[in-house]
């Protein structure tokens, strides 16, 4: 079984990578098999490999069940932590955007900058860690502000 033909475009579309073999990848294979690391999209059947009907059936109906803790909760709520960009520092080098595995950061080819999305980013910090210039760092989190913190806890 071969995935289909322009899978890697509804891939990048939907912020769900590929494995080796160009199939969905879910965000981990015993703990979450039907989830992604894009929040509200979720695997079920082929899409991850070749699977059985009853297999099938089964990943559907829990990727069913997974889709409606959205409908309960009446909003959608976003964590405030997120990826920010000091465009007066950031040298465009496309470090942060390789290393983000939810799509977040682009960089933006007409200013050599990146630029963060603020609605796929999930405040890992992976595109901060990355960064060699320290363009990048976490909203609230940024070192001026953790450094009196810090100073503070040390004595």
């Amino acid at each position: 079984m071969e995935p289909p033909e322009g899978v890697e475009g509804l891939a990048k579309a939907l912020g769900v990578p590929l494995d080796r073999d160009g199939f969905f990848l879910e965000a981990h294979p015993k703990l979450g098999p039907l989830d992604t690391y894009t929040e509200g999209i979720f695997l079920a059947g082929c899409c991850q490999g070749p699977k059985d009907i009853p297999d099938t059936i089964s990943q559907a109906h829990g990727a069913a069940a997974r889709a409606t803790q959205f409908f309960h909760r009446g909003e959608v709520v976003k964590e405030p932590l997120v990826a920010e960009v000091d465009h007066e520092v950031c040298s465009g080098c496309r470090l942060c955007e390789a290393v983000c595995a939810y799509g977040a950061v682009e960089v933006d080819r007409r200013r050599r900058m990146a630029v963060v999305k603020e609605v796929l980013c999930e405040g890992c910090g992976a595109c901060a860690a990355a960064c060699p210039s320290g363009a990048i760092a976490l909203r609230h989190y940024r070192p001026e502000q953790m450094l009196p913190w810090a100073e503070g806890m040390l004595g």
